[in-house]
């Protein structure tokens, strides 16, 4: 069993090639965002840390985390998001550390994909044997981004700008997937290192 990180800036299409992976290989799709959005619900250990630090503003009228307003405070301020990430990253770490190893006693799957936006230390990371680096043109992530999110070209490089650069992508990647173009040509090299 193999397990491959699959790495890339918001907008690159890390979902997408997840998603191309699967449907030829016997993988299971770990998202560490969707275990981002999980840890925060309502009464949660994250979500009371969150709440001591940002306060009752980022709630929404049934009490639960606006996501958008704590993305808002976060993105445009680098201490913010040093302090968000120093409650959540432990807690996502951790729970996929926990979901892998049970993945892996299930002993079923051939591949086992994670999709995370940063890099970073703990357990999860040492257990990936495969960092693949989702590039994507920049112009071409904006209008992905707008597309599928409705998003500002201003608020998705405030998001972009705090991520990795290409070049520490770069640096941490095994495999490089260029997703700029057609869903074929990223296809093609899906397989090409599948096969390798």
């Amino acid at each position: 069993m193999k397990i491959i990180g699959i790495i890339g800036g918001c907008g690159s299409g890390k979902s997408e090639v997840s998603k191309l992976i699967q449907n030829h290989s016997n993988a299971y799709v770990i998202n560490a965002d969707k275990i981002g959005h999980d840890i925060i619900k309502k009464d949660t250990k994250a979500y009371k840390s969150i709440l001591k630090v940002f306060g009752n503003d980022i709630l929404d009228d049934n009490g639960n985390i606006d996501r958008k307003s704590l993305g808002k405070l976060v993105f445009s301020n680098n201490e913010k998001l040093k302090q968000l990430t120093s409650i959540t990253h432990p807690i996502i770490n951790e729970k996929i550390a926990i979901l892998i190893d049970e993945i892996i006693k299930e002993n079923y799957y051939d591949y086992i994909i994670l999709e995370i936006t940063a890099l970073g230390s703990g357990k999860m990371y040492q257990l990936i044997d495969e960092f693949w680096y989702v590039y994507c043109d920049l112009e071409v992530r904006l209008v992905r981004l707008s597309r599928s999110r409705n998003m500002s070209k201003e608020t998705a490089m405030s998001i972009i700008e705090k991520q990795l650069t290409d070049n520490e992508f770069r640096k941490a990647a095994d495999v490089i997937i260029d997703n700029s173009y057609k869903k074929d040509n990223t296809y093609k090299q899906i397989i090409k290192y599948l096969k390798g």
